[in-house]
């Protein structure tokens, strides 16, 4: 398994993400480019998750393309369906445990300070709170083409 701090390191070594025109947007983030964080991106889900925007930002050295941040919330038991995401991911459990499933892999089981990274255009089949008992929160960052939607259904098999 690997652990959170090499994680964090090639997280931090990742030619995209280390790019100084992107850490500096992100420092310089306008006021208006944050979302509040009590607003769902698509309202409370009788599913049991919600998904909070945190934040976009254009990323104008990576062309037509922004970043966006946001926070999924899972009730105990609760799993989001089958989707797809247009660009590449990197996800962050902040609390609790969640399983995670992105095609072809079989899925994988997070905990608290754990991270992992998805592939555009790869369906996430499972993507669940591992207890029925106590919530579960990941914070995501998405890199995207600005006008594409941050979740796509899924290829059909």
């Amino acid at each position: 398994m690997i652990t959170r701090r090499q994680m964090m390191k090639a997280f931090a070594m990742s030619p995209l993400l280390a790019a100084p025109e992107f850490l500096q947007q992100v420092a310089a983030a306008a006021p208006e480019t944050v979302a509040s964080a009590t607003h769902p991106v698509a309202g409370p889900s009788t599913t049991g998750v919600i998904v909070r925007q945190i934040m976009t930002q254009p990323l104008p050295s990576l062309g037509n393309h922004l970043g966006a941040v946001v926070t999924v919330d899972y009730a105990p038991g609760a799993a989001s369906p089958p989707h797809l995401h247009p660009g590449p991911v990197f996800g962050y459990v902040l609390e609790g445990t969640v399983e995670i499933g992105v095609d072809p892999l079989a899925p994988i089981t997070y905990r608290a300070g754990d991270m992992w990274y998805e592939p555009p255009r790869q369906t996430h089949r499972v993507a669940r709170n591992a207890s029925s008992t106590a919530p579960a929160r990941i914070l995501a960052f998405l890199i995207l083409k600005k006008g594409e939607s941050l979740v796509e259904p899924p290829r059909s098999p």
